[in-house]
């Protein structure tokens, strides 16, 4: 069975139908660019819909509330060896290339892209080499 939206629509539905409600706290998404210069201004602009979250706000990740929902963004650059995300500054998480799955899904009236399995189990695996005790820092906060 192919992985796609469709799929992953019918396996929550299955679930729902035999009592194990599905529901998702969050929004997680990669954003692959060298900088958050134009999501910031984006997120600023949409003040009425898209209200920034301060508290998650570091060198490698932005924070909104969407409709009640919140929507987390990790900055993924282009780098030299392949993708990276430097977390808090300095602590480099290096992506297998290629970062996203191959095949773009449909939804509604576009496309999108997500990130391939691979890279999802590594970010999963991997995650206490980035330190994630830090989030609490003050100096890991990105002020500007």
């Amino acid at each position: 069975m192919a992985n796609t939206l469709a799929t992953v629509a019918e396996v929550l539905s299955i679930l729902e139908k035999h009592g194990a409600p599905w529901h998702h706290a969050d929004i997680d998404l990669v954003y692959l660019t060298e900088s958050f210069l134009l999501l910031d201004a984006a997120i600023a602009g949409l003040q009425d819909l898209a209200l920034a979250v301060p508290e998650k706000r570091f060198n490698h990740k932005r924070a909104f509330i969407f409709r009640e929902t919140l929507c987390e963004i990790i900055l993924v650059k282009d780098g030299k060896a392949g993708p990276v995300t430097n977390y808090w500054g300095d602590t480099v998480f290096r992506w297998n290339a290629p970062l996203l799955h191959p095949e773009p899904f449909s939804f509604c009236h576009g496309s999108f892209t997500v990130i391939s399995g691979e890279n999802l189990r590594k970010h999963r695996d991997e995650k206490k080499s980035r330190q994630p005790h830090r989030w609490s820092e003050p100096t890991s906060f990105d002020a500007s």
